[in-house]
């Protein structure tokens, strides 16, 4: 077939990078100094020497990546992609409970289909300037086609999911009336919190909703395509879990949900159940292969051994955890797991639960935390995290046959760096440089589907600057609608006179 569509000797194809230091992330983890990929429509063709793949095709179009790091797209596992328009609104003195009662409630109250199409548009945007290819969306975006308008629309691979899958929307993450005297952590939740008007009410509306994302994966080689979540923390029936998980079985997708997140509802859970929750969820048939779980931040020893064994998947998300200070870098066991073979994958959460969709940081943070918290050098290490963003997020997301590494069949989706920043000068070890330094400073082309997504630093499918501002504008008015006033943070700190707190002047 390859000899029929030959040119002048050479095989023809759509884009040719060249002269790339190629970290491939395939079955041996090659390492290509001076490497190159051919690229025909949406997948890799070929991946080697630069000067065996340029003699053997002829492209429509080259980049030369001047000796630079091309690695396989990042993919984002756990994030809300709809709230961008009002992140850093909460100040850092606000409880946890209250940014869910007071801002999250009114957020989805008010927000508009084209408002929501605007924050995932500001999410995809930065998302490709940070170098991630592909996310998995955490079932909370109202009106998923207007996520996907977005997704399609910057160029970005999305999985998108069917909206608050629960039919028990006060269950604990929601506001539990009954806290045990013995958790100081769950008295912020312990009150009745404001209804989700568009949300379901009942089981019966939760599984009208369910698997309707899924129709999206009948258009072979999509963009956007669907899965399956339930929100998690207590908020759905074990009913209504198993019926989710039978419907992602059924369709060969992953099912997606916040688990252990907090002291407070791992605790929830461990009442409700009686046992450790993972042990539970394996007694009933629901912890399995096709499983996610966002977050994972409170597991026993117990619960370890039976996620190895069930092949479970966890998107950490460090930061998110740091920033409400949950202890995930402290006492979580998400590097330990890793070490031992379960598959860890990364998450940014959202707008103000890490603030930022960039998926180095993400890494960064977990291998120096894991160093941290072991107080080894060598428990992470640089290539651990990127093997977390790349193809612990293929397989949390259900895609390793076709994401996560430079391989011929895969979809073409990759990220290619410059050498033009200080922090890549001089070159001693790519890998080093890259993940220690450069991080996602150094994006410079993205390539998402065979399709040139961010060229050289521009999108050249629109105008980001005018559309930043028209997303700033829809932010402005939405927190007005809201009645969110965006304060400074007010919390005394060392050396201010007594009684003074900090404020902006």
């Amino acid at each position: 077939m390859l000899e029929a569509q030959t040119h002048g000797g050479r095989i023809p194809v759509d884009l040719l990078v060249r002269h790339g230091y190629l970290i491939t992330m395939d079955a041996d983890r090659r390492l290509i100094p001076d490497g190159a990929i051919a690229i025909r429509g949406k997948r890799i063709l070929a991946v080697g020497p630069d000067h065996e793949i340029a003699a053997r095709h002829t492209a429509a179009r080259e980049i030369d990546a001047a000796g630079a790091p091309v690695h396989p797209g990042f993919i984002e596992c756990h994030m809300h992609a709809s709230f961008q328009l009002y992140r850093g609104a909460l100040p850092d003195h606000l409880a946890e409970g209250d940014a869910f009662d007071s801002v999250e409630a009114h957020f989805y109250n008010n927000v508009t289909d084209e408002e929501e199409y605007l924050s995932v548009l500001l999410s995809a945007i930065e998302m490709v300037r940070n170098g991630t290819t592909c996310f998995l969306e955490a079932g909370t975006i109202l009106t998923p086609d207007a996520a996907a308008r977005a997704a399609e629309f910057v160029g970005i691979r999305a999985i998108l999911a069917d909206p608050f899958i629960w039919d028990q929307p006060q269950g604990f993450a929601q506001g539990k009336v009954e806290v045990s005297q013995d958790c100081a952590a769950c008295a912020s939740h312990g009150r009745v919190k404001q209804e989700l008007k568009r949300a379901p009410k009942t089981k019966a509306e939760a599984l009208a909703r369910l698997g309707q994302e899924i129709k999206r994966n009948a258009t072979a080689d999509a963009l956007v395509t669907g899965h399956v979540a339930i929100l998690g923390l207590g908020t759905a029936t074990e009913d209504l879990m198993m019926q989710a998980k039978s419907c992602a079985d059924r369709a060969g997708v992953v099912l997606n949900l916040h688990q252990s997140y907090s002291a407070a509802d791992t605790e929830a859970d461990r009442s409700r159940f009686g046992k450790d929750p993972l042990l539970h969820l394996a007694e009933i048939g629901f912890l399995d292969r096709n499983i996610t779980f966002g977050h994972g931040n409170h597991f026993t020893d117990a619960e370890c051994e039976v996620f190895i064994d069930r092949g479970a998947s966890i998107a950490w998300a460090p930061a998110a955890s740091m920033m409400w200070g949950h202890g995930s870098t402290v006492h979580g066991r998400h590097a330990e797991l890793y070490r031992r073979g379960g598959n860890i994958a990364l998450g940014s959460d959202s707008a103000n639960w890490s603030n930022d969709f960039d998926l180095w940081r993400q890494a960064s943070l977990a291998v120096m935390s894991a160093r941290e918290a072991h107080e080894d050098r060598t428990y992470l290490v640089a290539e651990d995290g990127i093997e977390m963003a790349t193809l612990g997020g293929a397989r949390a997301t259900g895609m390793p046959d076709r994401i996560g590494s430079l391989e011929p069949g895969k979809y073409a989706d990759l990220v290619i760096h410059t050498l033009d920043r200080p922090e890549l000068v001089p070159v001693t070890d790519m890998i080093r440089g890259l993940f220690y330094a450069a991080r996602s400073k150094s994006v410079h082309t993205v390539i998402i589907n065979g399709k040139v997504v961010l060229d050289a630093g521009v999108f050249p499918a629109f105008r980001e600057r005018e559309l930043l501002r028209e997303i700033g504008k829809a932010s402005a008015a939405l927190l007005k609608r809201m009645g969110v006033t965006p304060e400074p943070n007010r919390i005394a700190r060392p050396g201010c006179a007594p009684g003074a707190k900090s404020s902006h002047v």
